[in-house]
């Protein structure tokens, strides 16, 4: 039962982030106006693509200023980034400004920098989730590869000439110092995918050429085959990144950012998570590896790799689903911890975490702490039950 009201609650939290636009607005989401029928908050996204220009022919280009022939308003008329100078600063929950209707009351009071706490906490919402599910997707990228190479070839399992893997390997180190120098600078900007994805490209070239030429040289020890440690490899990458607390090292890499922005934490909370992933698929595979439905298909002639892909890592998912549970609500935490102390995102952006920051302020705005705390309380705990749920029914 637990699992079911979890389930229920994360599917209302994504919603909200999903569709928090129509929810908390201090646009109409529909609306007449001059002879035309409009939809704003449809057009702020085009606005913030740049493919259509802001309406001019609002007066202050606002629409709170607007008397519109009809308009349908969200459920919260007010917007997380705009200043409500009206409202005032720390303004208790059911206040409303001076001289307006009941529809602008703000239900949850207002924060420090008089901005409604409800369509706060729903563009939290989105911040906060898309980290954490963002984050755990690049773990799961990361974790899979490595676990599955890892789990299933061992330190024995994969084999290949030595031309092959020295050509990789110097080629991998090559390109990955050129990606320090490349698309470190772009990481701000929308643009970094396109260089990141350059770069993986620049990688498989490159390896392929130092295999080929390693490959001409006169030497037949270059020529023979051997036997990859990967599983030892994997494991020694493992005990670097669990030495370290990802929070100190969080703190460490995001205090030397230039310009610090979601997608620098979204990417390095990403880069510390995947272990988990990597050891419980590891460990999955190496058990499976051994299952007598291996053993037949090899002797039926199929190749590792695709004894991998379709035999054994789609029956290895389930160690890896818990892992995802919980590092979601982690990932949540993280972000929490970092906004909290003013690290990682701009101070202009608005999460659970940087919510909690300004009750600091004033301690007395209970609003301020206690409803941002509660929503990270209730997500991260319902991370928990489902990864717990996942866990026994293995």
């Amino acid at each position: 039962r637990s699992k079911k009201w979890a389930r229920r609650l994360l599917l209302v939290l994504l919603f909200i982030a999903v569709f928090g636009d129509f929810l908390a607005n201090d646009r109409p989401i529909v609306a007449h106006y001059n002879g035309d029928l409009r939809w704003p908050v449809i057009h702020q996204y085009g606005e913030l693509l740049g493919w259509v220009k802001p309406y001019d022919d609002l007066p202050g280009r606002s629409w709170d200023r607007v008397e519109a022939q009809f308009a349908i308003w969200p459920l919260i008329p007010y917007s997380a980034e705009r200043i409500n100078s009206r409202s005032g600063r720390f303004k208790a929950p059911f206040s409303r400004p001076r001289d307006s209707k009941w529809t602008s009351t703000h239900w949850l009071g207002t924060d420090q920098y008089s901005r409604d706490v409800t369509a706060s906490l729903i563009r939290g919402s989105r911040v906060s989730l898309g980290i954490g599910i963002g984050a755990m997707l690049i773990a799961l990228l990361i974790g899979v590869l490595l676990g599955s190479l890892a789990g299933y070839f061992a330190d024995d399992g994969l084999r290949m000439r030595r031309h092959k893997w020295l050509g990789g390997l110097i080629g991998f180190s090559l390109a990955f110092l050129y990606c320090l120098a490349s698309w470190w600078p772009f990481i701000t900007d929308w643009w970094w995918l396109w260089q990141f994805l350059s770069t993986i490209a620049l990688i498989g070239l490159l390896m392929v050429v130092l295999q080929q030429l390693l490959r001409l040289l006169p030497w037949p020890w270059m020529q023979q085959v051997v036997s990859i440690p990967v599983d030892a490899f994997l494991l020694r990458i493992i005990e670097i990144f669990t030495s370290i607390p990802a929070l100190v090292l969080l703190i460490a890499i995001l205090g030397i950012v230039e310009k610090p922005s979601l997608w620098w934490v979204l990417l390095l909370i990403g880069l510390l998570r995947w272990t988990g992933i990597a050891r419980f698929l590891r460990a999955e595979l190496l058990r499976i590896r051994q299952l007598p439905y291996i053993e037949s298909a090899r002797v039926m002639g199929f190749s590792d790799w695709r004894i991998l892909r379709f035999h054994a890592l789609p029956n290895a998912w389930g160690p890896v689903i818990v892992a995802l549970s919980f590092g979601v609500g982690i990932a949540i935490l993280l972000e929490a911890y970092l906004s909290f102390l003013g690290i990682g995102l701009p101070l202009d952006s608005v999460s659970w975490g940087s919510m909690l920051r300004q009750a600091r302020a004033k301690p007395d705005a209970w609003w301020v702490a206690v409803f941002p705390g509660l929503l990270i309380f209730v997500t991260v705990l319902c991370c928990n039950i489902l990864g717990d749920r996942f866990s026994r029914q293995r």
